[in-house]
């Protein structure tokens, strides 16, 4: 009887034990299952990552490209700004003293006379400094846009603005809207830039942007 009673217990033991554990067959089971899980899974998550890598991509350059077509616009609002009116009439070049002096369809430069920092008003003259000669170009090469100061000058400088730029445009129109290439004639000019992002896997991303800026300070 007793010896019966150890068998007994014995195999209630080992049944228990079984019955808590898993067989090589569940857990391969139970494997697959998460396989096909998980490929699901990234199925979904890596078109989701890539879309939100390409959407925050073009958020990016549509910003860059539109800061930098503002920053132009801002500047070329200023080209002919002449307070005291005492830089009328040409240089030695031929070129406008206050005004236009460059106006293709990849480089636009302009002189304008602006009142210094700490000052009351203009000295009526073009200096080699305060940023009153202005030229924005495009090296297509570089695919750059560039910012050239003080054309000329023993302190001109030049810097890259703004990279990946596949494309730069300048159109000039006067004041009855037509198309012009008379420096003196100019009174609006129109901005067209195209900037190009790396995404990743995807392909990369373009964003334009386009202004026209109206020149206050020309034919006045």
């Amino acid at each position: 009887m007793r010896q019966f009673n150890r068998i007994f217990r014995f195999r209630c033991y080992a049944k228990h034990n079984r019955a808590a554990g898993f067989t090589l067959i569940e857990v391969l089971v139970a494997i697959a299952m998460i396989s096909v899980f998980m490929a699901a899974s990234m199925a979904v998550l890596i078109p989701l990552s890539r879309s939100y890598t390409a959407t925050d991509v073009a958020s990016s350059a549509q910003q860059v490209v539109r800061m930098a077509v503002e920053v132009i616009a801002g500047d070329i609002r200023l080209a002919g700004l002449d307070p005291l009116q005492q830089l009328q009439g040409l240089d030695s070049s031929g070129l406008p003293i206050c005004g236009f002096q460059e106006a293709s369809a990849t480089s636009v430069r302009f002189t304008c006379d602006r009142v210094p920092d700490g000052d009351d008003e203009a000295n009526g003259e073009i200096d080699d400094s305060n940023f009153e000669n202005i030229n924005y170009f495009y090296d297509a090469g570089a695919e750059t846009l560039n910012l050239r100061l003080y054309a000329g000058a023993p302190v001109q400088t030049s810097q890259a603005l703004v990279n990946n730029v596949t494309n730069l445009r300048f159109r000039y129109y006067d004041e009855e809207g037509n198309e012009t290439a008379d420096l003196e004639e100019i009174r609006a000019v129109q901005i067209s830039m195209t900037v190009e992002e790396d995404a990743g896997a995807e392909t990369p991303v373009e964003r334009s942007y386009t202004t026209r800026v109206l020149c206050r300070n020309m034919g006045i």
